[in-house]
């Protein structure tokens, strides 16, 4: 397995990351003609450095999402930007995420925002896995309950079409997601049904364009699919695998966060990211040119002994450290909080894998058997 694809891996951690992290902080991968970041220092430091960007700086927007609306909404997306567009809808939208992580989701929950159905299969564990966090942060920007499930099924579309793996007709269903969440962000700011995150995010508007503005809305949605999936997928393996545990958290909420902190950074959802040098810098003591990619292995320095406990690279350093991990994880826990008060979970008899992915560790679960 390369370094791009070992995340799939039972145990990458220690058979994998760790012999890369022995070769050094900073190594060239000949085979993969990348740079190698996998130690907590130099990942750091190529995630803090200015000349290390989010996209190369000769295709901003991937090639197969040209001409089109999925690639119209890329193009605008915060995290997919440096210099303006990346820092003023981040600076609009920051502090409402903040003000998000801080709320009592659970209350939310149990005033049927959005609805639960207590899974009684694979598909309905999936529901909650997939489309329970993009509803509920859908919810938070004032999207009525009949209109979630839909804006959830359009993300997930939009989702595999923007992913490098996507096929051809993966990405026409995108650029048709694409429009229709657009066209629900341009209703949803006309409205005057504005949801706590929204209007938080309205109060730091400013000068962004609404295009702008009703991208990274999405963008909201689209980080809300697969970061809650995997922070969901992986912490619930991790309960079923303890059900001693599993048990414990139920009958003491307030560890449930703690714990999901600790069990994400072991086993995250993101296991790498990209940077591309735009001009001659030196990283971790190493020269590098522009043009240059480095493969960031998040993954690999949250295993690094010299990372310091209370430090966590999952959700990234440096001004594109996403703003939103404290509410996916506030969105995750109260899932499985509310998920282990079922017994449904005990009754479920599941097989998994891990959904093919270039960065992602996300667990898709099946039935072991035919559901009754």
């Amino acid at each position: 397995m390369d370094l791009i694809s070992i995340h799939s891996h039972s145990n990458p951690y220690q058979r994998y990351y760790a012999p890369v992290r022995a070769l050094g902080g900073l190594t060239y991968d000949s085979t993969l003609g990348l740079w190698i970041a996998s130690s907590a220092a130099a990942v750091a430091a190529v995630l803090e450095h200015p000349a290390c960007r989010v996209r190369p700086a000769h295709e901003p927007v991937p090639v197969a999402l040209t001409d089109g609306p999925a690639g119209a909404l890329f193009a605008r997306l915060m995290r997919m930007n440096d210099g303006p567009r990346h820092a003023c809808p981040r600076t609009a939208i920051e502090p409402g995420l903040r003000a998000m992580a801080e709320l009592d989701l659970q209350a939310c929950l149990g005033h049927g925002y959005p609805r639960l159905d207590t899974p009684t299969d694979a598909a309905g564990l999936r529901h909650w896995q997939f489309q329970l966090p993009v509803a509920m942060v859908a919810g938070s920007l004032g999207v009525a309950i009949a209109q979630q499930s839909e804006i959830a099924q359009r993300t997930g579309e939009l989702v595999a079409g923007l992913s490098p793996l996507g096929d051809a007709s993966q990405r026409q269903v995108a650029h048709q997601a694409a429009h229709y969440l657009d066209q629900q962000m341009h209703a949803l700011l006309h409205a005057d049904a504005a949801g706590p995150l929204l209007q938080a995010i309205r109060q730091q508007q400013g000068s962004l364009d609404p295009a702008d503005l009703r991208a990274n809305l999405v963008g909201l949605l689209i980080q809300a699919h697969d970061a809650c999936a995997g922070l969901f997928g992986n912490a619930l393996l991790a309960l079923l695998d303890q059900p001693a545990l599993a048990q414990r958290l139920h009958h003491d909420p307030a560890q449930l966060g703690t714990w999901l902190r600790q069990q994400q950074k072991l086993d995250p959802a993101v296991h790498n990211t990209r940077r591309f040098v735009a001009e001659p810098c030196t990283l971790a003591g190493v020269p590098l040119q522009a043009g240059d990619t480095v493969l960031v292995l998040l993954a690999a320095a949250n295993h690094d002994p010299a990372l310091p406990p209370d430090q966590d690279l999952s959700f990234g350093a440096g001004r594109h450290q996403c703003p939103g991990r404290d509410l996916a994880l506030n969105i995750v826990a109260s899932l499985l909080q509310a998920l282990l008060g079922t017994p449904a979970l005990a009754e479920l008899r599941l097989r998994w894998h891990y959904l093919p992915s270039l960065n992602g560790r996300i667990p898709w679960f099946n039935d072991a058997s035919p559901p009754h």
